[in-house]
C-alpha cells in the first residue's frame, strides 16, 4: 500500500479530488462510479443472436435518445407504409383523377398527403370524419383492419419499453453513495474490513445487502495478459446481521479471521496481494418494489491500514427533529495507537486523502 507517515491523534477527511477519482480508473475493473470496464471483442455470431431473440431486454439496456428514436419511427414507419398502400389502391381504381362515374375505394384520397392523413386518422381512431372507406373495395377494408390490429401492437410494445424503461430506475443508485476509502483495523478486538455507505432519498432502499469480491492479478509468463481471479467476500452490519439499515450512513464489516481470503494478518499491508476490491449493494426500492444494485470499487492506495471511519450519529434539533450529516462520510480515524506495537505497525494513511 502507498502510505505516509502522519498524525495517529487526528481524523482524517478523504479529498473529493483524490487521485484515485482522476488517474487510477485505466487500472480498474469495476470504476468508482459502479460501471464495469471489461469490453468483449470478437463476440461470437451465435451470441449476437441471442440479443437479437431477446430483442425487448436488449432495447430496455439500449440508451434513452435510441428508445426514443424506436418510439417515434414505430409510429412513423406505420403511418407511412399503410398510407402508401391507400394511395396504391386509389391509384388502381382511379380514385386520383377527378370521376364521378364510379364508386371509391376511398373518400378524399387522392394524394399522398391525403392517404398519410387516412393512415393516421384510421389507426388512431380519430375519425374527423372527411375520408373515409368504402364497401366497393374489400381489400381496401381488410388493410384498415389490419392497420388497426398492427396500430394497437405498435403502441402496447412502445409504450411497455418505455414504461419498463422509466421503471428501472437505474438513476436510483446515484442516491447511494459509498466512502471514498475503505478501512481495515482491529474492533471490538477482531480484524475488519469496514466500508460505509449512505443513502440520501428520505425513500430508503428495503433488504439491503452488500456483497464484495476480491480481485487477485496474476502476470502470464511471457505474455502482456494477466490472471484476474476472483474470490468473494461477505458482509455485515454494524449489529452483524445480514441486512444493512440505511436511515442514515452505515459501516459494513467483513471480519479477517481464518474463513477470509484476507487472513493471516501478517499480509494485510499488502492488501493479502489483491489488487482491487468490489464491493455490491443490492436492494429493494421502496416506492416500486424492484430491486438494484449499486457497486463501486477500491484500489490498494485506496484502503487505509490502522483506521476506522468517524462516527456519525443522527442528532436532534430544536424543534425534535433528528438530523445527520453525510460531511463526514469518508472521515477516517487511527486505532491502535495507544501501544508502542500499534504506533510502529499502524502509522499509516494514504497521502491522496491528506
Amino acid at each position: 500500500m502507498k502510505t505516509l507517515k502522519t498524525r495517529m491523534d487526528s481524523c482524517v477527511r478523504s479529498r473529493t479530488d483524490s487521485k484515485s477519482d482522476m488517474g487510477d480508473d485505466k487500472w480498474r475493473l469495476v470504476s468508482k462510479h459502479g460501471n464495469y470496464r471489461v469490453r468483449l471483442e470478437n463476440v461470437d455470431t451465435g451470441i449476437l443472436k441471442n440479443y437479437i431473440r431477446d430483442a425487448f431486454t436488449t432495447l430496455l439496456d439500449a440508451k434513452w435518445r435510441w428508445i426514443l428514436l424506436i418510439f417515434v419511427m414505430g409510429f412513423i414507419l406505420t403511418w407511412t407504409v399503410f398510407a402508401c398502400f391507400y394511395l396504391l389502391f386509389s391509384y388502381i381504381n382511379g380514385d386520383t383523377v377527378d370521376s364521378y362515374d364510379h364508386d371509391p375505394c376511398i373518400t378524399n384520397v387522392y394524394d399522398f398527403t391525403t392517404a398519410f392523413l387516412f393512415s393516421v386518422e384510421t389507426q388512431h381512431t380519430i375519425g374527423y370524419g372527411s375520408r373515409a372507406s368504402t364497401p366497393h373495395c374489400p381489400h381496401v377494408v381488410f388493410l384498415v383492419f389490419l392497420q388497426f390490429i398492427i396500430g394497437i401492437g405498435v403502441q402496447c410494445l412502445t409504450a411497455a419499453l418505455v414504461f419498463t424503461k422509466l421503471q428501472r430506475s437505474k438513476k436510483r443508485g446515484d442516491a447511494i453513495i459509498f466512502s471514498q476509502q475503505a478501512c481495515i483495523g482491529i474492533v471490538d478486538g477482531k480484524w475488519q474490513l469496514m466500508v460505509r455507505v449512505g443513502d440520501f432519498r428520505r425513500s430508503h432502499l428495503v433488504d439491503v445487502i452488500g456483497k464484495g469480491k476480491l480481485i487477485k492479478r496474476t502476470p502470464i509468463p511471457n505474455t502482456n495478459q494477466e490472471f484476474l481471479d476472483q474470490v468473494p467476500i461477505d458482509f455485515k452490519s454494524e449489529g452483524g446481521g445480514d441486512v444493512l439499515t440505511l436511515l442514515w450512513p452505515a459501516v459494513m464489516y467483513h471480519t479477517i479471521d481464518e474463513n477470509s481470503p484476507l487472513w493471516p494478518p501478517e499480509n494485510l499491508h499488502q492488501f493479502g496481494d489483491f489488487s482491487e476490491l468490489v464491493v455490491t449493494i443490492e436492494g429493494v426500492i421502496e416506492s416500486t418494489s424492484r430491486a438494484i444494485q449499486v457497486r463501486t470499487s477500491y484500489l490498494t492506495d485506496e484502503i487505509v491500514m490502522g483506521c476506522k471511519f468517524l462516527s456519525i450519529n443522527p442528532g436532534i434539533d430544536d424543534d425534535g427533529k433528528y438530523h445527520c450529516s453525510y460531511f463526514d462520510i469518508s472521515t477516517v480515524c487511527p486505532i491502535m495507537q495507544n501501544t508502542p506495537r500499534g504506533r510502529r505497525r499502524f502509522e499509516y494513511i494514504n497521502e491522496q486523502y491528506m
